[in-house]
């Protein structure tokens, strides 16, 4: 073989795809520089020929000189299920015994030998033909994960494989499997102002938003990623650029509903301290969340409790709850802990400069650091604890006012990637591909596409370690959820990868293991009783969503994108079943902002814009936007025949509009249907503007007005009311 074609082979067997069409319908083909970095960045360096053939060797050496693979993920659809036997050609009559240990502990047994099986492929690697085998299961295997080994005829271990056996399609609830419509209120958390919060939202925020939601009817209510950043960098705010997508966000412990506070003299003086008021009123007063100041005042709180948690017996129930929750995290939540102390140790400094003793969290130096910091080590771990129990007492709350109806529970938001400097990257460096960055080509918002700096996972590694890292985090995220919506779900299928070294308009796209992610999916939702929502907006690739209705992950449908090409508003009854349908999202405009023409004026004003791209032609387009909406709502007889698509409305107005927004949004087939707070609230401003780093306060906009005096409102009372109806009324289409 030449060069360019040893390059494309081995670039196809990396999973580098050769191309990829944009969301303008244009063609982008792989160069060879790209497969290169790429490559390197994968850790099969191919910059001359040599080096190309002796990295295709090196992965065609993995692939075919195995007995088993290392992970075989299967759907029980009631067939035949199969995993491959690989041997020399020379080994054929080679005699196994095989071993299925199940989930339960048990063991089924068979004999076999490669000549008596099908084959499926040979390939010939360092001069020996190999050849590739079904091996056949038994049928009725239960779901979950097993261990698949094979036993030579003197009983030693000659191969070990993990078999995931997976049910055929994500889970869903019996009122809606039986045509039901849910809805329910979404937030950002952080965002969500009350009258005795600490500078932010929290999970007594939570359970007050859950409770008010449960009374007026709704079924869920939805959440930004709760995911751990960097308690050493608290101004490090984005949940989309977290530490870890494993643990929790402890800013969201509400300091005042901690078991530990009503007996803790300490705390309760420094609380009452005149200092410390004026820090908390000022936090609270705030306009925008001021996370360091946040940070400083609840963790100054916190280790005191933790101190007082401490001297409990450890007989005491509180005690044991920690004991059972630490042995349930395992080795993961110990090393996130240790994490968090080695940050406290080395400010500033990225994990991948630390010393090179603590850059492997099993190496001497990390366990001896931990042993001798064991009082700040169970800090962290108590933090975690004290989260997960929050939390979990939000999702009861929701479920206790619900009564007697269906409920779904919490919508827990899954980011597409991490930190590069986090947690997890520290935990799982050969999963994580360090120095390729994963972002999205151009579209019609972005005209220079997006770096989203964020290390892809190789999906060659998280393969070979049978997948462990996708599912603990497919498990974490589902933890106390009803639903999980995965941000960027074309993940599943295929990344957006920026090579070191160029810009987001030099990227291209590499491949995932879909059948096996999805069918690991679907066992974790059938598993926490969770539906699965799948953000699907930007460049989607043909079939996709497709494939995603047959596993029933619901697509993310926003108000505002569902059209026709000709730029009117496609109908409710147009919406698909498998959907959830809501005005807008976290990156995009709110009602009000795109009513006013908000976001308009800001992208020109931050330079967010195509070359060429003019104010005033786009103000006009926003004036049509308005009077194509507003003809849209009247045509359902939303809004009276005298609204006037007028940017200037009053709040009565804009009332009008949101409601009616809303209305429509509920009148469609879609199983789930969000409002989100931010629109009950009348906010212009949206959280997060894509593209800006300091240019704009992402994820600090609170909400303007107490989540106590909004949920008490009549505006809210009206919307629950008008959206329990049409959600009752709504006729689901045959799918």
């Amino acid at each position: 073989m030449q060069y360019p074609e040893i390059l494309a082979r081995l670039a196809e067997a990396a999973g580098i795809e050769p191309s990829y069409w944009d969301i303008f319908g244009n063609r982008h083909d792989t160069t060879a520089g790209d497969m290169q970095a790429l490559l390197a960045a994968l850790g099969y360096p191919a910059a001359t020929e040599a080096e190309a053939a002796a990295s295709l060797e090196r992965l065609e050496r993995a692939d075919w000189m195995r007995l088993l693979e290392p992970v075989t993920v299967l759907r029980l659809t009631g067939g035949q299920l199969w995993t491959t036997l690989t041997t020399p050609e020379s080994q054929r009559e080679r005699p196994f015994t095989w071993l299925l240990e199940l989930e339960d502990g048990t063991v089924l047994r068979g004999d076999t030998m490669a000549a008596d099986l099908a084959t499926l492929d040979t390939r010939e690697v360092d001069g020996i033909s190999y050849e590739r085998r079904n091996l056949p299961l038994p049928s009725h295997l239960p779901l979950g994960y097993h261990t698949l080994r094979l036993l030579d005829r003197d009983g030693t271990l000659a191969a070990e494989g993990s078999v995931v056996v997976c049910p055929t399609a994500c889970w869903r609830p019996d009122f809606i499997a039986a045509g039901g419509r849910a809805w329910g209120v979404a937030c950002q958390l952080y965002s969500v102002r009350t009258t005795l919060d600490w500078g932010m939202g929290d999970f007594s925020s939570l359970r007050t938003l859950a409770q008010a939601t449960g009374q007026r009817g709704g079924h869920v209510v939805g959440l930004n990623p709760l995911h751990a950043l960097f308690p050493a960098n608290p101004a490090h705010a984005s949940p989309y650029s977290p530490a870890s997508r494993l643990f929790l966000n402890p800013l969201y412990i509400d300091v005042q509903a901690v078991p530990e506070l009503a007996g803790c003299a300490d705390a309760q003086a420094l609380m009452a301290d005149t200092a410390f008021l004026g820090r908390l009123r000022a936090a609270r007063e705030a306009e925008l969340v001021d996370y360091p100041a946040v940070s400083a005042l609840k963790h100054e709180i916190l280790r005191v409790l933790h101190r007082d948690f401490e001297a409990l017996a450890e007989t005491s129930a509180r005690k044991q709850a920690f004991a059972d929750f630490l042995d349930d995290g395992g080795d993961r939540l110990h090393r996130f802990a240790v994490f968090n102390v080695l940050q406290e140790e080395f400010p500033g400094t990225p994990w991948m400069d630390w010393p090179q003793d603590y850059r492997n969290p099993s190496s001497k130096a990390v366990l001896d650091f931990a042993a001798e910091r064991m009082t700040r080590v169970r800090y962290h771990l108590w933090l975690q604890f004290e989260a997960d129990r929050q939390l979990g007492e939000a999702a009861d709350t929701l479920r206790a006012a619900a009564g007697d109806g269906p409920v779904i529970g919490l919508y827990r938001d899954l980011a597409v990637g991490v930190d590069t400097s986090g947690a997890d990257t520290w935990m799982d460096p050969g999963v994580y591909t360090v120095g390729a960055r994963v972002g999205c080509p151009p579209d019609a918002f972005n005209s220079k596409g997006q770096d989203w700096g964020l290390p892809p996972l190789n999906p060659l590694a998280l393969r070979e370690a049978g997948y462990g890292p996708f599912i603990d985090m497919v498990r974490a995220n589902m933890r106390h959820a009803g639903a999980l919506r995965m941000d960027h779900a074309m993940a599943l299928q295929h990344l957006y990868w920026i090579p070191p070294g160029v810009s987001a308009l030099g990227g291209t796209y590499v491949s995932y293991q879909m059948d096996d992610l999805l069918g690991i999916l679907a066992l974790e939702s059938h598993r926490n009783c969770c539906m699965v929502i799948g953000e699907d907006l930007g460049t989607v690739p043909d079939g996709f969503r497709e494939r995603m209705a047959e596993e029933d992950i619901l697509s993310y449908r926003l108000f505002y994108f569902e059209r026709y090409q000709d730029g009117l508003f496609k109908r409710p009854e147009t919406y698909p079943v498998q959907a959830v349908a809501t005005a807008t999202s976290h990156d995009l405009h709110t009602i009000v902002g795109h009513w006013r023409g908000w976001d308009v004026a800001l992208r020109h004003d931050l330079g967010l814009v195509p070359d060429g791209a003019r104010r005033l032609q786009d103000d006009a387009d926003r004036t049509r936007e308005r009077e194509v909406l507003v003809a849209a709502l009247k045509d359902q007889g939303l809004v009276p025949e005298t609204f006037r698509a007028d940017a200037a409305l009053d709040e009565a107005g804009l009332t009008t509009l949101a409601l009616a927004i809303h209305r429509f949004l509920a009148r469609s087939p879609a199983w789930l249907m969000m409002v989100n707070l931010d629109d009950l609230a009348l906010e212009e401003a949206q959280v997060n503007v894509p593209g800006t780093v300091d240019q704009y306060p992402n994820w600090r906009r609170r909400l303007s007005v107490p989540l106590e005096t909004l949920a008490a409102s009549d505006t809210v009372a009206v919307t629950a009311e008008a959206v329990r109806l049409e959600r009752a009324h709504a006729v689901p289409v045959r799918r």
